[in-house]
């Protein structure tokens, strides 16, 4: 009774928590919010540097898409005696009064930009002079949360110097690059911060003491690092770390890229650069920055130098493999091939280096003769019979193309089913699934196994041989995946338990399990692979194919199997406990 009361009085206190913060959840306001940069640097009066641009967005609860009028006021009044503000000739719904720049506009979404004003510096104004730019926001049934921003004449530009490394380095092998920067400001930076950013091919390993590391969410950037330097660095100054840090060539590199940028350290830029994600400290001495000498004083504050990126192509390859397919059935039926592309490694492949993104490729398929295409997957589209012209996104093309993004990762896999309607009746009619890629020349630069880019798409075979549409033989190696048209139906599947011809259960001995109800499973394990397989591979006019050959024509043949093994049991059962 105590138990249920007390059931009961939990449930009752849940239920009031519960009310209680839905009420509050109620009552609260959506949450709106104008998000400026935290701070702007303004180049020196009569320079020729290109002014800088800032933005200002308008923050919405999530599905607050919706249009609504707004009111948004910047006041100046802390920067007018230095800073020149006009508005900008895009904003023609905004207007300057007195100190105050007034913008109408309505907004749409839940992330959007709003009109900010132009600033440049003033005539007279000094270097180092700074104040406060404000903006709030006002709308009928809301409030907006306005923001800030600290505008300064003059600052300190962090201009990263180039890292010197090879262009063609080992796979495993570890570099030790010194990073460095030149202050080409006006001003001063009081503190700085290195951050690092690589893609999947290589590694920072985490032993610099002041530094915090992360792993990105990838999949193609995955690896990031951020180093604190405390000090005053002077305007024309070049600074440079003390040592190397340590830079890895992982088994799947192949085009890579590391990003070194430096940026003041403040708190808005930390935050800014951190990002949300999660950090661990490195596990070894710090690096420090020394200064190693003085350039020219300059008053640029372009903030496009900052960064700086290091893209080496490893000696590493990779292997791209089309998996083909074969279809048995009448005319007027539907059979559907079971098609892939899969990367067997070692290396990733990217087509997005260089500031410069690009399709990395995928495969064309080339339908049979007498077959016509009424399902395909997406992400593919229909050519003409050459593969040069897109013909549009329907059924009936004669040529599929399947493409594959800016990257492909070292273990990618793409089934592609697609459902063929024979037309005629057709015997050992051929079509042709094949790689393709537009990456830098073609994906021979990365592929040195070009025998399995073919695999061929047969209906209604006669006489082929076995793994003829497997694309070559190298697609049977270890960390592979499943031949074309193999059991299951997946012609992309990885295969799992080592060697597709070993048994599936067994002694370690390799003989029969001592236990009669270890050989009922076995048996039954068998009959049941064979009965998934036939329904999975019906559709081709096979009971179940091993390899890519057919080993049962019906599934008459099934039930024979599974009878086959169940007398067995009996008799094994009887023979040996009676």
């Amino acid at each position: 009774m105590r138990r249920l009361l007390g059931g009961v009085a939990a449930f009752g206190t849940a239920v009031a928590l519960l009310g209680g913060s839905v009420g509050t959840a109620q009552a609260e306001e959506p949450d709106y919010r104008i998000r400026l940069d935290a701070e702007l640097g303004l180049p020196l009066p009569g320079s020729t540097l290109q002014q800088p641009y800032f933005f200002a967005r308008l923050d919405g609860p999530v599905g607050d898409t919706g249009p609504r009028d707004y009111v948004f006021t910047y006041d100046f009044s802390e920067i007018a005696d230095f800073v020149d503000v006009k508005v900008r000739s895009v904003d023609d719904h905004c207007a300057i009064a007195g100190t105050k720049m007034i913008c109408r506009e309505t907004v749409e979404g839940e992330d959007t930009l709003i009109g900010v004003p132009e600033l440049r510096a003033a005539t007279g104004s000094k270097n180092g002079q700074s104040g406060t730019l404000r903006v709030v926001g006002e709308s009928e049934g809301i409030t907006v949360q306005g923001a800030s921003t600290l505008v300064r004449v003059g600052g300190p530009d962090l201009a990263a110097v180039r890292v010197d490394l090879k262009e063609r380095p080992a796979v495993g092998e570890v570099q030790r690059p010194r990073f460095a920067f030149v202050n080409k400001g006006t001003l001063p930076a009081q503190g700085v911060l290195l951050a690092l950013t690589t893609t999947r091919g290589m590694e920072l390993p985490r032993t610099a003491g002041n530094c915090e590391y992360a792993d990105l969410p990838g999949p193609a950037r995955t690896g990031f690092a951020l180093c604190a330097f405390e000090g005053t660095f002077e305007p024309g100054s070049t600074y440079r770390i003390d040592r190397g840090m340590e830079l890895k060539t992982l088994e799947r590199a192949f085009v890579d890229q590391l990003g070194y940028g430096f940026h003041e350290d403040t708190p808005a830029e930390r935050e800014r650069l951190r990002d949300g994600l999660t950090f661990t400290r490195g596990t070894g001495p710090s690096v420090a920055l020394e200064k190693v000498g003085a350039g020219t004083r300059s008053t640029d504050l372009y903030i496009w130098d900052n960064q700086g990126w290091y893209e080496p192509q490893a000696v590493n390859t990779a292997d791209f493999q089309a998996v083909g397919d074969v279809a048995e059935g009448e005319k007027g039926e539907t059979v559907t091939v079971d098609l892939g592309f899969r990367n067997n490694g070692p290396a990733w492949v990217t087509g997005g280096s260089g500031g410069d993104p690009r399709t990395v490729g995928g495969v064309q398929f080339t339908v049979p003769a007498g077959t016509r295409v009424t399902s395909y997957p997406k992400g593919c589209g229909g050519y003409s019979a050459d593969g040069k012209n897109w013909i549009g996104d329907k059924p009936g093309a004669p040529v599929y193309r399947c493409m594959f993004g800016e990257f492909v990762l070292e273990d990618e896999r793409h089934e592609l089913p697609f459902e063929l309607t024979i037309e005629k009746g057709v015997e050992n009619s051929k079509g042709e699934i094949r790689v393709v890629s537009f990456y830098y020349g073609g994906h021979s630069r990365h592929d040195e196994t070009p025998d399995n880019d073919k695999a061929a798409v047969v209906v209604n075979p006669k006489d082929v041989p076995p793994g003829d549409t497997t694309g070559g033989s190298t697609g049977g190696s270890s960390g592979g995946s499943a031949t074309g048209g193999s059991a299951g139906g997946s012609s992309a599947g990885p295969v799992t338990g080592g060697s597709t011809g070993g048994p599936a259960t067994g002694s370690a001995n390799g003989g029969l399990a001592a236990t009669g109800s270890s050989a009922l499973v076995a048996g039954l394990g068998a009959a049941a692979v064979s009965w998934r397989s036939a329904s999975s591979s019906s559709r081709h006019g096979c009971a179940w194919r091993f390899d890519g050959c057919c080993v049962f024509g019906t599934r008459f043949d099934v039930f024979f199997l599974f009878f086959f093994f169940l007398f067995f049991y009996i008799f094994y059962y009887f023979f040996f406990f009676f």
